[in-house]
């Protein structure tokens, strides 16, 4: 059995868990339109900047403060700071092609809500338990 010794990994991987699982319920109850989102992101230049600059900024503070490659959970909560600080970039440089890539995928809200709340849970309970094993099981 492999556990994370790192009280950091843990911390961000329950962050990390509850907004997954908090976005995937939204998304199955209906509280988020994601075709809306979308919507909101092409009218408006400033708001795809504000998030661009907030994913990049969160994904920054993550990777400065989490580049930790020892365990299974600090792999993956790594990765998350990496991929959202790029993820922030691209919405800066190419917000509108990044849009239209994700249109396809919102079609299906209840697979995406399904998904986030089981990765969300997974994180969660690995980053209570300190045991990466918790992803597997979810």
């Amino acid at each position: 059995m492999i556990e994370t010794a790192i009280p950091l990994t843990l911390h961000l991987a329950v962050l990390i868990g509850l907004y997954e699982l908090a976005a995937g319920l939204a998304s199955l109850s209906g509280r988020i339109d994601w075709n809306a989102m979308l919507d909101d992101f092409e009218r408006s230049p400033a708001l795809t900047f504000v998030t661009g600059f907030t994913a990049f900024a969160i994904g920054g503070a993550m990777i400065l403060g989490h580049d930790h490659w020892t365990d299974p959970l600090a792999v993956i909560v790594s990765l998350i700071g990496w991929i959202a600080a790029a993820e922030g970039l691209l919405i800066i440089l190419m917000g509108k092609s990044l849009m239209l890539l994700s249109r396809p995928l919102v079609r299906y809200p209840k697979a995406i809500g399904i998904a986030a709340s089981l990765f969300g849970l997974a994180l969660l309970l690995a980053g209570l338990t300190g045991r990466a094993t918790a992803l597997v099981y979810i």
